[in-house]
């Protein structure tokens, strides 16, 4: 009977056992590899918030952060609100009201005043805001550090300059973008805020700055009304668009009397102001690696709750000769060369109040010193303005 009741016991065992090693076996969601090792938690889930990701600048830093991102430990999201501010703040009230994300990376190019309700609502979700630049919205835990007027202000200078070589200081009108976004706004007026020093004989034409179809409209209009303004500043990709205009418009593509000044450059413009007789003359650009690289820090340093310290990152002037190294994304041409982008990076990150970018120059020459410099600290806002150089 002893013997009988042992056997039921090791029995009993031995189902047991099996159960068990069946159970863990077919789990839902745990595969073979699974079982053996488990993948870590995720630290988090971070929003990518882009108004459109038709733009390759746009569109290659999206995925260039979400692998920084993603190696870093979180889970990164993303959309594409086809330049629609309405779908844009939607989705971030889905994300918000169903708790999917700790923090949003946006990009915003309308009134931050429209955004203001959702970003309270964001706050008391707990939802951190990282702005890509700065435009900042009420609660924003950190921002990217550009001077637009700055910006505009050195390629108004950069215009003014060609034209006094050409024109000789002769009346001239110049065709300016502006908007209600203040990024671009800041952008324009600094243009026009360097004709006014440097060519005060230029007449200076105001149009919206808009999405490619907007901009082409609106210069081809002015190009209309005014045939003998040949000079035009965008503060964006869709310079494209006022090429194109311009062209429709009889303008040569090398017309040594027309200019177009910008800032960003994507591949659309690269095979045309590669020429350095193009009516392209000047282009300004952050190249979508740095972009990219601030954008994670950004998140990476919040998510953590280091300090509050905004990231520097500024467009540089492109060469006519090292255009084709701004080629972002695939259809690279066979028969033309560029510096290739690093494929590892790592995060910038905050040590004794600044930041550190422990990526070398040698592997990618267009990195930056994260650190804003101290002769623009000024143009930085309260509260993070008490916070540098500490």
């Amino acid at each position: 009977m002893k013997t009988i009741d042992a056997l039921r016991s090791r029995l009993s065992v031995l189902f047991f056992l099996v159960v068990c090693v069946a159970a863990t076996a077919f789990s839902p969601g745990l595969s073979a590899a699974d079982s053996a090792a488990a993948k870590p938690a995720r630290k988090g889930t971070i929003a990518l918030s882009f108004p459109g990701l038709d733009v390759p600048m746009i569109g290659e830093t999206f995925e260039i952060a979400k692998r920084l991102l993603t190696n870093a430990g979180y889970e990164v999201i993303g959309h594409d609100p086809h330049w629609d501010a309405n779908v844009q703040r939607n989705d971030w009230d889905t994300w918000i009201s169903s708790r999917q994300v700790d923090l949003i990376a946006y990009l915003i190019v309308t009134d931050p005043q429209q955004w203001q309700s959702i970003a309270r609502k964001a706050a008391a979700a707990g939802v951190k805001l990282v702005s890509t630049n700065a435009t900042l919205m009420p609660g924003v835990s950190n921002f990217m550090f550009e001077d637009d007027h700055m910006l505009g202000f050195e390629t108004g200078k950069a215009m003014a300059e060609w034209m006094q070589k050409r024109f000789a200081g002769a009346p001239r009108k110049v065709m300016v973008s502006m908007s209600e976004n203040p990024m671009i706004r800041n952008r324009g007026q600094g243009v026009i805020d360097a004709l006014a020093k440097y060519y005060p004989a230029a007449k200076v034409i105001k149009y919206n700055w808009g999405d490619h179809t907007a901009t082409y409209n609106q210069v081809s209009n002015i190009l209309t009304a005014n045939p003998d303004c040949k000079i035009l500043f965008n503060a964006s990709e869709v310079a494209f668009a006022a090429y194109s205009a311009m062209r429709d418009a009889g303008i040569s593509a090398t017309d040594p009397d027309a200019g177009i000044f910008h800032l960003n450059i994507d591949n659309s413009i690269i095979p045309l102001y590669a020429n350095p007789d193009s009516i392209l003359r000047y282009a300004s650009t952050l190249h979508a690696v740095d972009w990219a690289l601030a954008i994670a820090s950004l998140s990476i340093n919040a998510m953590e709750k280091g300090p509050a310290i905004p990231y520097y990152a500024t467009k540089l002037p492109v060469p006519h000769e090292g255009a084709w190294d701004q080629w972002l994304g695939s259809g690279f041409p066979k028969d033309k060369t560029r510096r290739a982008a690093p494929s590892t990076l790592k995060v910038a990150h905050i040590k004794d109040g600044k930041w550190v970018n422990p990526n070398s120059r040698q592997d990618w020459p267009y990195l930056q010193d994260p650190n804003i410099p101290k002769d623009l600290w000024s143009a930085v806002p309260e509260p993070w303005r008490a916070k540098l150089g500490k």
